[in-house]
């Protein structure tokens, strides 16, 4: 079974690396400039992410959390950055899986400001956090070993990924649409529904043909092991009976 994206907004599940985790965050947001770029909350959230970066994620959360809240003058920027906190608990959450809910937290205040505020700019659609927000159950639905909770984590990844596809779409998101294509795909599979799965594979490899995407490789590797899957090659020189 292969494991979730973790690629730019929202997302290969792995042991996190300072590296990877610096990807993400460039990915995620642009920089940060707070309306006093010196001050005190500046200054937290520099400390937060060189905390993170050097791997100290312990010391670096509750960075993050105070420059949240020192940011509750500032809902853009607070939510700007309540996102890159989600993506670093999201990352996280393989090795600390009780912070897939506080990451899950994070992106829903995120989409509750972006939605009870229409027309106001906001660097992320409300379709690439409801992705994050399914990519939060994704990832965690692989540590489950309770079956019931695992089944229940799944459809609410596959619901919210549904949910932002045609809006990523229409916003000519591509390289997000293909990433969720990708990830919807993956649900499928792990839910046992093949046929479906390969559709979202098939959509994200014509993506990343089509636009140039670098994952081009891998996710043609994967919609062909899927592929296998469902008609499995018959060892040669084998005759039927």
């Amino acid at each position: 079974m292969l494991s979730p994206r973790k690629k730019p907004a929202p997302y290969r599940y792995k042991a996190l690396g300072a590296a990877l985790l610096a990807a993400q965050l460039i990915a995620a947001a642009p920089a940060l400039t707070a309306p006093a770029e010196s001050g005190p909350v500046a200054r937290l959230i520099a400390q937060a992410e060189e905390t993170a970066l050097s791997g100290d994620y312990d010391a670096a959360l509750p960075l993050y959390e105070r420059a949240i809240a020192g940011l509750a003058n500032d809902p853009r920027h607070q939510n700007l950055l309540r996102y890159r906190y989600g993506i670093v608990l999201n990352a996280l959450g393989g090795e600390r899986p009780d912070l897939y809910p506080l990451a899950r937290s994070q992106f829903e205040a995120v989409l509750t400001y972006i939605e009870s505020s229409p027309g106001l700019p906001f660097e992320h659609s409300a379709a690439r956090v409801r992705s994050a927000i399914a990519h939060t159950y994704h990832q965690h639905s692989a540590l489950q070993d309770n079956p019931n909770k695992r089944a229940a984590m799944l459809r609410n990844a596959y619901q919210l990924y549904a949910s932002a596809i045609g809006d990523l779409r229409q916003e000519r998101d591509w390289q997000n649409l293909a990433i969720t294509a990708f990830n919807i795909g993956q649900v499928c599979e792990w839910q046992g529904n093949l046929e479906e799965a390969i559709q979202w594979l098939e959509q994200a490899v014509d993506l990343d043909r089509r636009h140039g995407f670098e994952d081009l490789e891998e996710d043609m590797a994967y919609l062909t092991s899927l592929r296998e899957m469902v008609n499995p090659r018959q060892p040669a020189g084998d005759t039927a009976i």
